[in-house]
């Protein structure tokens, strides 16, 4: 059965709350233009990442608080300078396929294969499972970002230029 019809299929069991949680869940994903997506999430909301290399937040994996959040909204796409040896996805080439979506009361379940393109000009493509669990309000109070690990850290964070040797120069 194709992924749309397991939504809708599922979606005729969800409560109206969770049908809230699940659009909201889909908005971060695919937000109209000029939408501020840290509007989804709680003034103290934590995204959970395990890769602990986040700008600014280095060797932490709870990033707690809306300035944390959205130091990641927003630095996620931001074209990385110099040879730091770290590159980062471009958000306009992004698509996501094999979406699967689950609801059960406050948590809702994303996974999907993500598609785009570097700054760097590199393809990447990378599975992700985002656990969400929402509050009374509808916002989103904790996330847990999953995601292949080894191979972000190899295309996005060990991304050094090779540097020839010159031994007949100078």
């Amino acid at each position: 059965m194709p992924i749309a019809s397991q939504k809708t299929e599922m979606q005729d069991r969800w409560t109206d709350s969770e049908k809230r949680n699940v659009a909201q869940v889909d908005l971060l994903f695919s937000p109209p233009p000029d939408f501020d997506p840290a509007s989804l999430f709680a003034d103290d909301a934590v995204w959970w990442n395990g890769l602990p290399f986040i700008a600014g937040n280095e060797g932490e994996t709870e990033h707690k608080g809306i300035d944390r959040i959205k130091a990641i909204l927003y630095g996620a796409g931001a074209k990385k300078g110099g040879n730091r040896g770290v590159d980062s996805y471009d958000l306009t080439t992004t698509r996501y396929e094999d979406v699967v979506v689950m609801a059960d009361g406050d948590c809702v379940l994303r996974q999907h294969t993500m598609h785009a393109k570097t700054h760097g000009g590199q393809d990447y493509t990378n599975v992700y499972a985002f656990v969400f669990r929402f509050d009374a309000a509808g916002q989103i109070q904790y996330l847990t970002e999953h995601w292949n690990e080894w191979h972000a850290w190899n295309v996005l964070f060990n991304n050094f230029v090779m540097e020839p040797a010159h031994p007949n120069e100078g």
